[in-house]
């Protein structure tokens, strides 16, 4: 998966900035925190799909099976 971001892709309302003029820090509105927590829960997600891919497929049948035979 790439994980290469547009630029621009967080939309600051504000740039704080030093005596220098170099950015210090950014002011963002409550919706765009809230785009951002959104958006990095779906790429968690799909972190979590990513690495369970590769685990081995089981029929639910005999899965069950086993389950109950357990208990």
């Amino acid at each position: 998966m790439s994980t290469a971001l547009k630029p621009n892709i967080i939309k600051v309302k504000q740039y704080v900035i030093d005596k220098r003029g170099h950015r210090i820090a950014a002011i963002l509105d409550m919706e765009e925190i809230k785009r951002l927590e959104e958006l990095l829960e779906d790429i968690a997600d799909l972190k979590v799909i990513e690495d369970r891919i590769r685990e081995p497929v089981e029929n639910y049948e005999a899965y069950s099976r086993k389950r109950k035979s357990r208990l």
